[in-house]
C-alpha cells in the first residue's frame, strides 16, 4: 500500500493530522436538518421583505413585533416567575393564571419548550422572510405598528421594506386558495358590506393563472354579501394573495393604500395628511404648502393590482 493511499484512509477514519473528528465514532457531522424551519400550510404570521440585509431584517422584525405584542397583549410570562404574580390576583383571574402556571410547569418538567410568539422560518424566496406567530390575529398587531409609524413619522428599521400580516398559509392551487379565503371572508365580508381590492403577487411560480384567481375570489366575496363592491383606489379591505413557490400566503388587511401598501419606509417618508377644513392649524398654513399635499394623492393608486367588478 502506498504512503499517499494510507494517509487518505487515516484521514477518512478521523486519524489525520488535524486530530480526531468531533462527534460520535462512525457518524458524519452533517447539519441537523431537523432544526431547519420552513413555511408550511396552516401557519400564520408576517411576510417581511428586506433590501438584502437579511440578518438585520430578522433582528429588527423580532424587536418591533415583540415590542408591540408586549404593548397589546402583555409580556410573555416566565414560568419561574409567574407564580408570585398569580398570587397577587384574586377571583376568576387568579384561577385562570394558576392553571396557566401549572401547565407551564408541567411542560417545563416534561422537557417541552414553550413556543415563542415569533419565529423566523424559510419562505423559499430571496429577501423575503416569514415570521410565524402564535398570535391569533396578526393583522391587529401589524396595523398598530403601521398606524404608529404614520402618526410619528419615526423610522423603526432601516432594513425592513414591507411587513404584511398573513392570516393563513395554504397550498398554491386554486381550490385551496378559494377555501382559505372563503373561511377568512366570513369574518370580514359576511355581516356588513365592504369595499375591497384583491392584491395578487407571485414569486417563483408561474403556473397559477392570475386572472382566474382574481375572478374566482371576486365572485366568492360578492356571494358573501350582495353589498360588497370592488374599489381599486381606496378599498376598506384588501385581500392579499402572495404566492411563493408551492405555497400561498393570504391576509385581509385594512387601509392598504392609505398605509402605503404596508411599506414601513414609504410611510415614514410620506408627507402629513391634509388637515380637515375649518381647522385653525390648516387655516394658519400658507397657501404655498397646499400643492405638496395634493401631489401625494396619486401614490395611493396602483393600476397593476386590479379586480373585475
Amino acid at each position: 500500500m502506498s504512503e499517499a493511499k494510507k494517509m487518505r484512509m487515516d484521514s477518512a477514519a478521523g486519524k489525520g493530522n488535524n486530530g480526531p473528528r468531533k462527534g460520535k465514532p462512525g457518524k458524519r457531522n452533517y447539519y441537523n436538518k431537523s432544526t431547519a424551519r420552513f413555511m408550511q400550510p396552516g401557519q400564520r404570521g408576517f411576510l417581511v421583505t428586506c433590501n438584502g440585509r437579511l440578518h438585520d431584517c430578522i433582528r429588527d422584525s423580532y424587536r418591533i413585533l415583540n415590542e408591540y405584542a408586549d404593548l397589546l397583549y402583555g409580556a410573555t410570562p416566565d414560568p419561574n416567575e409567574a407564580e408570585p404574580a398569580a398570587n397577587e390576583k384574586s377571583g376568576d383571574e387568579s384561577e385562570e393564571e394558576d392553571i396557566s402556571v401549572t401547565l407551564q410547569k408541567e411542560a417545563a418538567a416534561a422537557g417541552i419548550k414553550k413556543p415563542m410568539r415569533f419565529q423566523n422560518v424559510d419562505s423559499g424566496a430571496t429577501n423575503c422572510l416569514f415570521i410565524r406567530t402564535t398570535l391569533k390575529q396578526p393583522t391587529a398587531l401589524a396595523h398598530k405598528v403601521l398606524q404608529d409609524l404614520s402618526a410619528t413619522r419615526k423610522a423603526k428599521s432601516r432594513f425592513i421594506l414591507r411587513m404584511v400580516p398573513i392570516e393563513a398559509v395554504c397550498r398554491a392551487n386554486l381550490k385551496d386558495i378559494i377555501d382559505t379565503v372563503g373561511s377568512l371572508s366570513d369574518r370580514h365580508f359576511l355581516k356588513e358590506p365592504k369595499t375591497y381590492a384583491i392584491i395578487y403577487n407571485h414569486r417563483l411560480n408561474n403556473e397559477l393563472p392570475r386572472d382566474d384567481v382574481i375572478r374566482e375570489l371576486a365572485d366568492l366575496i360578492s356571494s358573501k354579501n350582495a353589498g360588497n363592491k370592488a374599489n381599486l383606489k381606496n378599498p376598506e379591505l384588501a385581500v392579499i394573495v402572495e404566492v411563493i413557490k408551492g405555497l400561498c400566503c393570504i391576509g385581509i388587511v385594512p387601509e392598504y393604500y392609505a398605509l402605503r401598501k404596508y411599506n414601513l419606509a414609504e410611510i415614514v417618508a410620506q408627507q402629513p395628511a391634509p388637515a380637515a377644513k375649518g381647522d385653525s392649524a390648516a387655516d394658519a398654513k400658507p397657501s404655498a404648502e397646499k400643492p405638496k399635499e395634493v401631489s401625494e394623492e396619486p401614490a395611493a393608486t396602483v393600476t397593476p393590482e386590479t379586480v373585475k367588478e
